[in-house]
């Protein structure tokens, strides 16, 4: 079976008499990343030629960015670093060479109740090593619920984790278990994964001290795609947290990026026909069969009590892609965050006509990036207005 195809993500470029580009790359399952490998202009040139074939658009050195090209094997490999060795466990290292102030504690083991499978119980922390204590960001990967890894955050999106850093934020990216596929012998769902990020979440407060965590601070959740959905449950939701021993107005404010699955049934609405008949045993078994199961799935179906502040971040289709998946997840967003606003919660939208589904999250926290800039300004709004946090 032939290797996943191998990802390059452009970054940033410096001029030191040549033009240099820095990069990331990955493969698509095995999250291999390299960080800042230099370009000379031989190879920056095949960049140029391949970018016109994929990407319908020149690369020019000054470029900050650009987002998921596909590259053939080989130019890669002439580019090629070797992987970051696996963390180890316990072993705080620096999060970036010329960032000594920045500990990364990896695969930390949080506590799940008795007879739960603990093996996806991981999650890292990006710590300032100055020992203040400071408000948490908990981020949830996504991974269409069956897939993805915590190190998604770090590895693919260079600037998201520093910009919660400079921010003034303590980061725990967490892994839980994923969802199991239809006719497994064990049955995971999104249900038993928003249980699990309860429950890592009430692990780091439980000794908030010792991970630089306030223990009476600010608590921010924010999920990438499918664990968009998950974090937007959790912040409807009230039982996840209270069956983790956590107060449901303990988490303060919830990022949904780009997800649709919000009213599950809605969602289903919108995709053609074949899509959903192809895909029935996965729908079914991810979120039930009835549209009663489906919407205990959704995070609209808990509007009645409390409800963590909500920004909803999507892409901006245009009137031509009816049926997308961008344009689901766009009407998804915009008719949770109308039910939210009718209901008396606070609900923010943005979306950004410049991003894919794959793009949005690669270039968070970069300058210039308008996804950052609007999550900084709902924090920013929810500072200045402390009646709208509990």
């Amino acid at each position: 079976m032939p290797n996943p195809p191998l990802y390059l993500e452009p970054f940033s470029s410096t001029s030191e008499g040549r033009s240099v580009l820095r990069v990331r790359f990955w493969r698509e399952s095995a999250h291999i990343a390299t960080a800042g490998t230099p370009f000379p202009e031989r190879i920056l040139s095949g960049l140029r030629r391949f970018t016109s074939e994929f990407e319908k658009r020149r690369l020019e050195p000054q470029i900050i960015r650009m987002r998921y090209i596909r590259l053939s094997a080989v130019l890669l490999l002439l580019a090629c670093g070797t992987p970051d060795p696996a963390p180890t466990q316990g072993v705080e290292t620096a999060l970036d060479p010329t960032a000594a102030s920045v500990l990364a504690l990896k695969e930390l083991s949080y506590a799940l109740p008795t007879g739960r499978d603990t093996t996806m119980a991981k999650l890292d922390l990006y710590r300032l090593d100055d020992g203040h204590p400071r408000p948490l960001v908990l981020l949830v990967h996504g991974g269409s619920w069956m897939g993805g890894d915590k190190s998604n955050f770090a590895e693919a999106a260079p600037a998201f984790i520093p910009w919660w850093l400079e921010r003034g934020y303590t980061v725990a990216a967490v892994n839980f278990r994923l969802a199991t596929r239809p006719g497994s012998s064990s049955e995971v769902g999104p249900k038993d994964q928003v249980s699990d990020i309860a429950h890592a979440l009430a692990w780091l407060l439980a000794d908030a001290a010792a991970h630089s965590i306030d223990p009476q601070g600010e608590v921010v959740a924010v999920g990438y795609s499918s664990g968009a959905h998950l974090v937007a449950l959790l912040g409807t939701d009230g039982r996840y947290l209270e069956a983790a021993d956590l107060a449901e107005t303990r988490l303060q404010a919830t990022v949904s990026l780009d997800v649709h699955a919000y009213d599950v049934p809605f969602a289903l609405s919108l995709m053609p026909g074949s899509v959903v008949e192809a895909n029935i045993p996965l729908i079914e078994h991810l979120f039930g069969e009835s549209e009663q199961e489906q919407l205990a799935a959704s995070p609209i179906h808990y509007l009645d009590g409390y409800v963590a502040p909500a920004m909803l971040v999507s892409v901006q289709p245009s009137p031509s892609e009816r049926g997308t998946h961008g344009y689901i997840v766009a009407e998804a967003a915009k008719r949770y965050s109308s039910a939210l606003r009718s209901r008396g919660h606070t609900a923010e939208t943005f979306h950004d006509s410049n991003e894919t589904h794959g793009s949005l999250a690669i270039g968070f926290g970069e300058d210039g990036d308008a996804v950052t800039a609007a999550v900084a300004a709902f924090l920013d709004a929810l500072r200045r207005s402390p009646d709208e946090l509990p």
